[in-house]
């Protein structure tokens, strides 16, 4: 690689990829590490303030990213030193801020933005950022509303439909489907659509009968979701991203790639609270949230509102017929969502013939396992050469599919070459594919080289489910030189397990039952255990087995089913579950205990008494000890009824913390000038009460050297300003202390006397002379005599 000019660069950034040249610290002599100005083309570091960074030093231990020493016999970074090495440069614009009109607002700031569409020669997509063109309220009333629905559905272990980026659950709820609004932010959502918003879109865009299709809103918050691939939106013709807080509480947010360069060319755009980022279906975009939580509202606009009811994509025909490689892609997945696969692969056809690297892809994907109901037969060959065909266009996620297929092998399908694999691995890694670096980091851990273990961390961190397991596990056994850390070890699996893997699933629910590092909860443990059993892992099927047979949690006795989960973890090779068979059968011989009667209906639930609700929540493994009333214990109880939503607690919930309201300008001036006028009394009166004569001098006790506390705080009030004490008596006692034995600056003039043109002098008699009493006013009564203090 060269530098700005067509020179080599000097020291060892010659040979280095892009991802070396972004983590590795600058040769003897060079600047432009960690910030600073230089190198041109070397990235710049935003690291969180706080965030644990080694410096630099060469010598015989190798450096890592960030400047991490990974010596053979130093600790590992965790994962949140490595989120806090990569670097996050903001979206800088070229262009001059202008002032539009968002349909009925006006003098909004818009701000224009060019990045190149990858894959296509001298073209860019363009975005548009509007700068505050949403209110206070109507944010806080989407934030409080949509979190609240949002946590529901979560907690209710809803909302974790795959994406189809990556097939990853994704935490988010659609408030408004096929342009029908629904739920209660349509109150809110309804007037800013149609009066603001759907106005821009149609002007901006040229599309006079664009309609609101989907609005999503979606949240990133630890222990779920953090990383939205770098993607296309096909499937809109444009699309609004409503930012939601301060960018100050979180790192990271929606980011912008021209290319697949991730670690040089992705930028960050600086989407505060209130604004709104407007861009078209071309634009290369995704989002990475590092540290803190975001929450955003995701706009989807179609063409018309037919095609926002049928959720078609018809404005690529023209294009498509016109040649454009990426617009016959976005046709064919727009007749695949209509059940179109014969018309959909022509068009895929014409795009691979063009090398369009997303038809490859996809045309690989459906010739290696094709989708059910599309009719396509598998071929292995062509799905090999379509992957190797998109890897050598550069595209990321062909090389991390090819590259797993080939370092580990296919039997029957794929020859193993890991030489090669780990090559792909390699590119794809330092495009910052999160498959790659979890396949990648098995493969040098398979070898021996620790190295692996910094790229599991690296997929952690973007929250690969099957890298946070592997993790756990090195925690929790000490592997590869990872100190044993319980907490750390929960933390991984509880992140793994929230996205649905199974095998976390029931590694959680062993930590639970056995109260390792967590409150021992049974019931929660089996419910884990039934939620990996369905998903087919055979220690989840033996561990709800077990639950099954012995009755662990609340849960019915059941033999036969026992059995019978027992068989199919057998089936799968588990070898504990092949010894414990014959119990299993030894006890499916006898009949079951009989089943105690469980209520169906809150009725029934009425009709029982405060022991038998005890009981009942007992052995259903309920806690009930904050239960008062017997109708505390029947709510509790009807949570546990059938057809009730079963909870999913695999991970904590994130409350909404509520913004404390905004000073105006007013009051923060009123608060600065109080600020001002109290630091000098601090400066004459370092405390308000005092023994011995030194306190007596400087706050103006009472004889006898006890100085009370009205008197210490009297006297400092005279040191401010003389003419304002609180009585008489105060302000004579302090006089005098205050112009024989002025301390400080605070003494030599009060700011009133200063802004009246008064000398120090003049401050001093004016001090001496107590203020005038009002005739009418009561004489204040004489300060009581102090007791001397004894001497110790």
């Amino acid at each position: 690689s060269r530098r700005e000019g067509g020179t080599a660069p000097t020291g060892g950034w010659a040979a280095m990829s892009a991802y070396a040249a972004a983590y590795a610290p600058p040769p003897p002599g060079a600047r432009g590490f960690a910030g600073a100005p230089g190198v041109a083309g070397l990235p710049r570091s935003y690291a969180p303030p706080g965030a644990p960074r080694a410096p630099y030093s060469p010598g015989a231990s190798a450096s890592g990213p960030g400047g991490f020493s990974y010596s053979s016999v130093g600790a590992w970074p965790s994962a949140e030193q490595l989120v806090a090495a990569v670097p996050v440069r903001p979206f800088e614009f070229s262009e001059p801020r202008k002032k539009v009109a968002v349909g009925d607002r006006t003098g909004v700031d818009e701000c224009r933005g060019l990045v190149p569409r990858p894959f296509a020669v001298a073209e860019d997509a363009e975005f548009f950022l509007l700068k505050g063109a949403l209110t206070d309220n109507e944010v806080a009333e989407i934030v409080a509303v949509g979190s609240k629905i949002l946590g529901e559905l979560i907690g209710s272990g809803k909302a974790r439909e795959p994406d189809p980026t990556d097939g990853r659950p994704r935490f988010c709820v659609d408030i408004v489907e096929r342009g029908i609004y629904g739920g209660e932010l349509a109150n809110v959502l309804r007037p800013l659509v149609e009066h603001a918003l759907l106005p821009y879109v149609r002007q901006k865009f040229g599309c006079p009968g664009a309609a609101l299709a989907t609005a999503r809103f979606r949240r990133y918050v630890p222990e779920e979701r953090r990383f939205v691939p770098p993607h296309h939106e096909h499937g809109a013709f444009a699309v609004l991203v409503l930012g939601l807080q301060d960018p100050q509480v979180f790192t990271g947010g929606l980011f912008v790639q021209g290319s697949g360069r991730a670690f040089l060319d992705r930028r960050f755009v600086p989407l505060g609270r209130g604004d709104v980022c407007a861009y078209r279906h071309d634009l290369h975009h995704g989002v990475e949230v590092q540290e803190g939580s975001r929450t955003e509202l995701l706009l989807f606009f179609k063409d018309s509102p037919q095609s926002a009811v049928d959720g078609t994509s018809p404005w690529h025909q023209k294009a498509a017929e016109a040649g454009d490689g990426a617009a016959q892609y976005g046709l064919a997945m727009s007749l695949v969502a209509q059940g179109n696969y014969d018309k959909a692969r022509e068009w895929l056809d014409r795009a691979c013939a063009q090398d369009q690297p997303e038809a490859l892809y996809t045309q690989a994907d459906w010739a290696w396992e094709p989708p059910p109901g599309s009719g396509i037969r598998t071929d292995t060959a062509r799905a090999l050469q379509l992957l190797r065909r998109a890897a050598e266009l550069g595209h990321g996620r062909s090389q991390s599919r090819l590259g797993g297929i080939l370092s580990q092998g296919v039997k029957g399908r794929a020859q193993q070459d890991s030489w090669e694999g780990k090559r792909l691995l390699r590119l794809a890694f330092e495009q910052d594919e999160p498959d790659a670096a979890f396949a990648l980091g098995q493969a040098l851990l398979q070898e021996g080289d620790r190295d692996g273990a910094s790229k599991l961390l690296a997929a952690c961190a973007k929250g690969h489910p099957r890298a946070c397991f592997q993790v756990a596990e090195m925690y929790r056994e000490g592997q590869y030189q990872f100190p044993k850390d319980v907490p750390q070890s929960l933390r991984y699996t509880k992140w793994a397990a929230h996205q649905g893997d199974p095998q976390a699933l029931s590694n959680l629910g062993h930590l639970i039952i056995n109260g390792v590092g967590v409150v021992r909860d049974d019931a929660k443990a089996v419910r884990l255990f039934r939620h990996a059993a369905k998903l087919g892992a055979p220690e989840g099927m033996l561990n709800y087995g077990l639950a099954l047979l012995r009755g662990n949690g609340g849960v019915r006795v059941d033999y036969q089913e026992a059995l019978e989960w027992a068989q199919k973890a057998a089936a799968q090779g588990h070898t504990l579950a092949h010894q414990q068979l014959p119990m299993f059968f030894n006890a499916a011989k006898n009949p079951n205990p009989p089943a105690r009667s469980h209520p169906t209906s809150r009725a029934e639930l009425d009709r029982l008494g405060v022991k038998e609700l005890r009981d009942l929540l007992r052995t259903e493994g309920v806690d009930f000890s904050d239960c008062v009333e017997k109708a505390d214990l029947i709510a509790r109880a009807a949570m546990r009824l059938p057809g009730v939503a079963e909870p999913w607690d695999a991970a904590p919930e994130h409350t909404l913390l509520l913004e404390p309201p905004k000073k105006s300008r007013a009051e923060l001036m009123k608060q600065r000038a109080q600020q001002q006028t109290v630091s000098p009394a601090m400066q004459g009166s370092p405390s308000g009460s005092g023994y011995g004569p030194q306190a007596a001098g400087v706050a103006g006790g009472a004889p006898g050297g006890h100085a009370s506390p009205a008197a210490g705080v009297t006297g400092g009030a005279a040191g401010v300003a003389p003419a304002a004490a609180s009585s008489s008596a105060g302000t004579t006692s302090a006089a005098p202390a205050m112009a024989s034995n002025p301390v400080g600056p605070a003494a030599s003039a009060s700011p009133r006397a200063a802004a009246a043109g008064l000398g120090a002098a003049e401050v001093r008699a004016t001090a001496a002379v107590p203020p005038p009493t009002p005739a009418a006013a009561p004489s204040a009564p004489p300060p009581a005599p102090s007791v001397p203090t004894p001497a110790p």
